[in-house]
């Protein structure tokens, strides 16, 4: 039976039966997208109920509890032979699909992922500066480019480094986009602007707060970012008062404000990952360069940010993996809960993708091909949000 019956059947099951309204929002709020985009056609009611924001809220939430996996895989930093997997249902019956970017026009390098929330990806399509952005709905299959951004490089005043992040601000109901721009003075010290894109205004804006740059410098890559309760969070180098350690620079999405978070002594010796865990911000801690012989740093650790008794907050070690024989790297977190690492290989073995839950320390193999080459991986729940803020 194709969804045409099968809708046409349930609209005429739902009127013989007078269910009330609110149970047919409750049946269909748990249908995949697939289905309640071709219900819209049999039925004007249902497409008015599946477009109302309390609808597209209710299909999030349920959506959230069982997300998939959403996995770039390239060659090289530049981008060159990527492709975009979706993954459902990693530790049970897994599938993967590729998925294609339904963009108008050719691109001169593979979409970067920035980052994926409430069934939206957004996508950084620049060859460079990460100044052109593209908000895409998988699920739907809607895209939209979006406005360019304010600061720009300039012959007088060339552009750095960008840093990037993509969250939800719950407080407005608003997904924003996070652009920080440095630039090198002459005295070889970046100066940074920064500015946010508003999904639900449509516009970009230049932010004031800038000053935790004046204490530290962001590293890492595109997928340095993680979003946490509400807020961005990037690892930096500290400057200053915070010279020769690493700190977070997070940026609360509804105040719009950026702070400082310190590090444990730990990360100024080894690579440090930051991540998501159970709502609270964490951080893995693994080799910058592996060596299995215990001249250099030959463990994993995970560590997440909580609240103690005296009030303040401190980072609690939650995993610790010491001697191993291969470098384990931290690529994110899968349901908030399970670590996504990726097992470096050698001549003999190619590199492993796994899942490891630190409650019941059970561990799963992902069978992806390309382990082999760079990865980004990120949660991705179905959702029927809207890419131009309507919803």
């Amino acid at each position: 039976m194709n969804s045409s019956c099968s809708g046409r059947r349930l609209r005429t099951m739902a009127s013989s039966l007078s269910l009330p309204q609110t149970t047919i929002s409750d049946i269909l709020s748990r249908l995949p997208v697939k289905s309640l985009t071709r219900f819209k056609s049999v039925s004007k009611d249902w497409a008015y109920l599946t477009s109302t924001p309390a609808f597209v809220s209710d299909h999030l939430r349920r959506s959230s509890s069982d997300p998939s996996l959403i996995v770039r895989c390239y060659n090289t930093q530049s981008g060159f032979d990527s492709v975009i997997l979706l993954i459902t249902d990693p530790t049970q019956n897994f599938a993967c699909r590729h998925l294609a970017v339904p963009l108008d026009e050719p691109l001169p390098l593979f979409p970067k992922i920035v980052g994926s929330i409430g069934g939206l990806v957004c996508l950084d399509v620049s060859p460079c500066y990460a100044s052109d952005f593209v908000l895409w709905n998988p699920g739907t299959k809607q895209f939209k480019h979006l406005p360019v951004p304010l600061i720009a490089s300039t012959r007088s005043n060339p552009i750095w480094l960008v840093f990037v992040g993509f969250g939800f601000d719950s407080f407005n109901n608003d997904y924003k986009l996070v652009r920080i721009v440095s630039f090198k003075r002459n005295d070889g010290l970046p100066f940074v602007r920064a500015e946010v894109y508003s999904w639900k205004e449509g516009v970009w804006k230049e932010l004031e707060d800038t000053v935790c740059f004046d204490s530290a410098i962001i590293c890492g890559g595109q997928d340095g970012v993680v979003v946490v309760d509400g807020s961005l969070n990037w690892v930096a180098i500290g400057l200053q008062r915070y010279a020769d350690r690493k700190v977070v620079i997070s940026f609360d999405m509804r105040r719009e404000v950026f702070k400082t978070i310190p590090l444990p002594a730990l990360t100024r010796i080894g690579n440090v990952k930051v991540m998501s865990y159970m709502g609270l911000l964490a951080i893995a801690v693994y080799p910058l360069v592996f060596a299995a012989n215990g001249n250099n740093m030959n463990r994993f650790e995970f560590s997440v940010l909580s609240d103690c008794e005296d009030g303040r907050k401190h980072w609690t070690n939650v995993v610790l993996a010491e001697n191993f024989s291969k470098s384990l790297v931290p690529m994110g977190t899968w349901r908030d809960r399970e670590l996504m690492i990726k097992q470096m290989g050698d001549r003999d073995n190619h590199p492993k993708l796994f899942l490891y839950d630190p409650i019941d320390e059970r561990t799963k193999r992902l069978p992806i091909d390309c382990v082999d080459l760079y990865l980004q991986c990120y949660s991705h729940a179905e959702s029927l949000v809207s890419v131009d803020g309507r919803n």
